[in-house]
């Protein structure tokens, strides 16, 4: 293979490779659509969950949920309530979090009512020997207040068949509601009582742009450094897969990109986690499920049992994991966070550019910077490759010639071609292999600067009021001086401001590259800049401007150094 070709192969695989290859290859399969219940094999005496028939009879309870009288949640960052139709919670709002702005009314709805197209729910209950409700889903429980918040715990209460079940409710000043679930046997016999709890979500969670992983995960076994997803479940095309928790304080939950909600049992020994997984090719219309089930318990007349399991709703916020992780014990919370494949060098991105942004007091500015640091870092990398590439350019001419003077004898053209690298003193690749060692820290930052919750709702200047969303502006309507909407208009064609900024500057760089010879090559070398100019159209603002800041840097960095290649050149003669 020849060098020009080489290089053009190396050129668009690296491009491929950072915006498209990541994405085909690297992402976690999409979870699955899941059934809402209980049953299955016992598995180390444990039951699973439920079969599909007993599905319809659970669904069918959604709206009494819905309508049912509710207990108020008031705390210092979640609200919502609670409905006395099986206990359940599933209406939970983060006050920190708009919507769609930081000044929206409309706070995150993490959790949501039953009976909507979009419900979220967790809930806490009991089962008997056979893995049957001892409660009915059609239950009303009595409650002794109106008003969850941190200082006044709610419990709710029913009793049946000789049976007190009672679900006391507290709640601290962040995002953790804990429950009491105790039975007290007053039947007169034995009971055997199991306890479970599980968190439905009715349309399962979909990433913005396959970056990273949303959808069911956990953590179950000690000392195992990644959490175990869904991705794994698949990878072992398992219908249903199951986690004996392993001594240690695991969790079950769902995540989104930037928030999460998980089940946490107090004591785990005997706790089966499960992921339920039914075959199907869409993501549309059918839940989401993750649940726990403990081991039996013979509750003798005249006595009770009781057991605590608690849940978190709220961001993906690194502080705030970690400070569960420290105060309830909790088994890498954290790791909730999908730090990708190069965690090394994406959380000391992460924090990085959260001083800067502490310092600076924009996050587009401490993109800015924490660019800068980078290009410093690999100053030196860079300025090797762009030499090369520089003394490649000067060759173009001589390359031109051999090319041209020994077309038909493909040997001979490789030939006299090395032998002008070794009188010329270049290395054809060495302009590749400093590059290819700054991918992993390019898909670091890439990675940090989608997943950061503090980049959401974050403005920078002038038209960008949200990092975290595109270029609001379109060149169609010519960046808003035309009075009409371009919303109807597919995404990738409403070229922003910036994702233009961006082309051109690509271009420029480009253009400073040893020019290929062969004219197939410099079309497609020519076409590139456009083609990235309309994929990045839809990327978040903080990456593109991220990217063109980048390449303004390159041109700066390349230009100088090919300016004083051509005086090194001038000086030889």
């Amino acid at each position: 293979m020849n060098a020009d070709n080489r290089n053009l192969i190396m050129a668009i695989a690296l491009s491929m490779l950072i915006l498209i290859v990541y994405q085909v290859y690297f992402i976690p399969d999409a979870p699955p659509p899941q059934q809402e219940g209980y049953a299955g094999q016992t598995v180390e005496g444990l039951p699973a969950t439920p079969s599909a028939s007993e599905l319809q009879a659970s669904l069918s309870t959604a709206p009494l949920a819905a309508t049912a009288p509710r207990i108020a949640i008031k705390g210092d960052k979640i609200e919502g309530s609670i409905s006395l139709a099986s206990g359940r919670i599933d209406d939970v709002k983060l006050l920190d979090y708009g919507e769609t702005s930081l000044d929206d009314v409309n706070r995150v709805a993490l959790l949501r009512k039953s009976g909507g197209d979009d419900s979220y729910f967790a809930e806490i209950g009991f089962l008997d020997g056979n893995s049957q409700p001892l409660v009915s889903k059609s239950t009303l429980w009595q409650a002794d207040g109106d008003t969850l918040t941190p200082d006044t715990p709610i419990t709710l209460s029913h009793a049946a068949d000789g049976m007190v079940y009672r679900l006391t409710y507290t709640m601290d000043d962040g995002y953790l509601i804990t429950i009491n679930a105790s039975v007290e046997n007053n039947s007169g016999d034995v009971k055997e009582v199991r306890h479970f709890a599980r968190m439905l979500r009715n349309k399962p969670s979909v990433s913005d742009f396959f970056i990273s992983y949303e959808g069911p995960l956990g953590v179950f076994v000690e000392d195992v450094k990644e959490q175990v997803s869904y991705k794994t479940i698949l990878d072992k095309d398992y219908r249903t897969e199951r986690f004996q928790s392993e001594g240690i304080k695991g969790w079950i939950g769902i995540t989104d990109k930037f928030w999460l909600a998980a089940l946490i049992p107090h004591e785990q020994q005997d706790v089966l986690f499960s992921f339920n997984r039914v075959q199907a090719n869409n993501r549309n219309g059918q839940p989401t499920q993750v649940d726990l089930i403990t081991g039996g318990a013979a509750i003798a007349d005249g006595t009770s049992l009781s057991r605590e399991f608690s849940i978190f709703a709220g961001p993906k916020d690194v502080d705030v994991l970690n400070f569960y992780n420290d105060s309830q014990g909790i088994e890498r919370l954290d790791h909730a966070i999908d730090w990708g494949w190069f965690p090394f060098l994406t959380k000391p991105f992460f924090h990085a550019l959260n001083w800067l942004n502490d310092k600076l007091g924009n996050f587009g500015l401490a993109i800015l910077a924490l660019t800068i640091v980078v290009k410093l870092a690999f100053f030196p990398l860079a300025n090797k490759s762009y030499k090369s590439m520089a003394k490649m350019r000067e060759l173009s001419p001589k390359i031109q010639e051999l090319r041209e003077r020994f077309g038909d004898d493909k040997q001979r053209q490789q030939q006299e071609m090395m032998n002008l690298y070794r009188t010329e003193k270049v290395n054809p690749a060495a302009g590749c292999l400093p590059v290819l060692l700054q991918i992993p820290v390019f898909f670091a930052l890439y990675k940090v600067l989608f997943i950061d919750l503090a980049m959401r709702h974050a403005p920078f200047y002038g038209w960008i009021t949200d990092l975290g969303q595109s270029d609001p502006t379109s060149i169609l309507n010519l960046f808003g001086l035309l009075p009409y909407s371009t919303a109807f208009f597919p995404d990738f064609l409403n070229l922003g401001l910036w994702p233009l900024f961006m082309g051109i500057t690509m271009f420029v760089q480009m253009s400073l590259n040893p020019p290929p010879p062969d004219p197939v090559q410099a079309k497609v070398f020519k076409f590139m800049p456009l083609f990235f100019t309309f994929l990045l159209a839809t990327f978040p603002a903080g990456l593109v401007i991220y990217w063109t800041w980048n390449n303004i840097l390159s041109i700066i960095q390349q230009w100088f150094i090919m300016q004083s290649v051509k005086r090194a050149s001038n000086a030889k003669g």
